[in-house]
């Protein structure tokens, strides 16, 4: 059972994720510690994550030879009936398998008998995504990225599975049941495909010139429907219903018939019907609740003389495009076009943040090297602000060699910070090491003062300027003014106000607001911070001529 699950979700070798969740609630989206782990991924982790020991397990499906053996889309939607989308699935035939997510929701699968271009996964996948009504859900398919540089690792993917027995994260059979480990793999051998061949047929590549011949066979109405179109009404019982924005997809379909008029002059029976003839007939045919003729007039003939652009790009309809295949159709869009819906999102590398304090991210960028298409792929760092504003993010992009698509720069601020949230929330958590802290770096510069100071068992030497250290309570006294003029020669600028909170919040230390007795006899104010002796993190070294015995010194009191 291991080995065949580990060879179904077989992915990247080098690198892992894990997910630790915060509670034990599976109604709501469940929240918890995601991180990566760079080391390779073990046989043993396979094992715990189906018997539910310890935390799930991600894989990245992106291999370093640029080829995947499954693709996936992570449907993260609120109010949307997971059941049905299963019936759409199998209505398509379309040879997917679709499990529950850990929150919930729903991961759809598409897996390969053997390792297969990415690129061409991502392609088959966009294509599946709008057949369903998901086109606008680009950004959640698995594998995010076609090709890795050397020490990327591209996107990973909670699995399901994790407590195979008990657990909810499964495969639904087509009554919507939950499948068994045993009935998932039973699924696997019947959708699992040794080619996608059939529904690559004419393809555009992002990465490569878009074919830009138009073919169409005109023998129909239908057959001159947009990709947008047809995806919309097969997924709807050849009815375009309200709710998807019908204002919105007749003003989109009247820039069709406008494109369409000259070619269904060759159909019989349109042939007398001009771009308002057609417009009407679509909507009176396929619309499951036309607009009345009064009500185009008003509203989508009303600018007839308009040069109308395709409205791609609107919600409604964005959930039913492909631009792969739009490209070629003999009403389509152009190759410009194409290339900006497709590309627009893809021509940014994947979010990483490295969970240091504060924390740092990065993501990974091609940069041309020459002009005969030489590239390289290098890491771009920057602060979490970088997101929020344009002219920032671009400027830091373009220091770096970048420059995105037109698409990218064509963007109003308001939408481009909404896009970066949206990757935001799905970026990779990388596990930063505990010398990564603000914390451990106070620490390093503690035992390094404590390293250079005087350290006395006489309390009075307080006064003298050197630090204490009872040898019963097991305490250590530090005077604040010595130790700021440490910090100061040693280049470390951090305010007074900023040094007493490390010192309560990172020593765990408390000020004492004490007396000393001098070298006379007489009390004086001396003010310290005093905290508990960690042997594992400072050095104590005594002044010269002292050491730790049982000595009783006569001041040697707490206060």
């Amino acid at each position: 059972m291991i080995d065949r699950f580990r060879n179904i979700f077989e992915g990247l070798n080098r690198a892992y994720g894990q997910f630790k969740r915060n509670d034990s609630r599976i109604s709501v989206k469940v929240e918890g510690k995601p991180w990566v782990e760079h080391k390779p991924l073990q046989r043993n982790l396979w094992e715990n994550h189906l018997m539910g020991i310890g935390v799930s397990l991600g894989v990245f499906p992106l291999t370093d030879e640029g080829t995947c053996k499954w693709g996936a889309i992570d449907i993260d939607v609120d109010n949307l009936d997971y059941e049905e989308l299963l019936t759409k699935i199998r209505k398509l035939k379309l040879p997917l398998i679709m499990f529950r997510s850990k929150s919930g929701r729903a991961h759809v699968y598409l897996f390969m008998k053997n390792f297969t271009s990415a690129e061409e996964v991502r392609l088959v996948m966009r294509k599946f995504a709008s057949k369903l009504g998901l086109a606008d859900k680009l950004d959640r398919i698995y594998p995010m990225q076609t090709e890795l540089g050397e020490k990327d690792t591209g996107s990973w993917l909670n699995l399901p599975y994790f407590n195979h027995e008990e657990g909810s994260r499964y495969a639904y059979k087509d009554d919507f049941d939950a499948a068994t480990i045993e009935e998932f793999f039973t699924m696997h051998e019947q959708y699992a495909q040794k080619s996608l061949d059939e529904y690559l047929v004419e393809e555009i590549k992002t990465t490569k010139k878009v074919r830009t011949a138009k073919k169409v066979n005109n023998t129909s109405l239908e057959s001159l429907f947009l990709p947008c179109q047809k995806n919309c009404l097969e997924l709807n019982d050849n009815k375009i219903p309200s709710e998807i924005g019908r204002n919105d997809f007749l003003l989109h379909s009247f820039v069709w018939t406008k494109r369409a008029e000259k070619h269904t002059k060759k159909i019989e029976e349109y042939k007398h019907l001009d771009s308002k003839g057609l417009l009407k007939h679509f909507n009176k045919n396929y619309f499951k609740e036309p607009l009345p003729d009064d009500e185009m007039e008003k509203t989508i003939f009303k600018s007839e003389d308009k040069e109308y652009k395709y409205l791609c790009k609107r919600p409604k309809i964005k959930k039913y495009c492909d631009p792969s295949a739009c490209v070629r159709h003999i009403c389509g869009i152009t190759q410009e076009q194409a290339l900006e819906l497709v590309e627009a999102k893809e021509a940014l590398g994947q979010i990483t943040q490295y969970c240091s304090e504060p924390p740092i991210f990065y993501e990974s960028v091609d940069v041309k090297t020459d002009d005969k298409g030489g590239h390289k792929r290098i890491r771009i760092e920057m602060d979490g602000s970088f997101f929020l504003y344009k002219d920032k993010y671009l400027t830091r992009l373009a220091n770096a060699g970048h420059f995105p698509h037109d698409s990218i720069l064509d963007m109003k601020s308001r939408e481009f910070k909404k896009m970066n949230l949206t990757r935001l929330a799905i970026r990779i958590y990388e596990k930063a090491e505990e010398e990564a802290t603000p914390e451990y770096e106070f620490k390093t510069l503690m035992w390094d003062f404590l390293s250079k100071c005087t350290v006395s068992i006489v309390k009075s030497h307080l006064l003298d300027g050197a630090c204490y250290y009872n040898q019963k309570t097991k305490k250590m006294d530090i005077r604040l003014p010595k130790l700021l003029s440490y910090l100061r020669a040693n280049r470390d600028l951090r305010s007074i106000r900023k040094l007493t909170f490390d010192l309560k919040h990172v020593l765990q230390a408390e000020k004492i607001n004490g007396t000393v007795k001098d070298a006379l006899g007489n009390y004086k104010s001396c003010s310290t911070w005093r905290y508990k002796e960690d042997r594992d993190n400072f050095v104590i070294t005594l002044n010269q001529g002292q050491e730790l015995l049982e000595l009783e010194d006569k001041n040697d009191e707490e206060d």
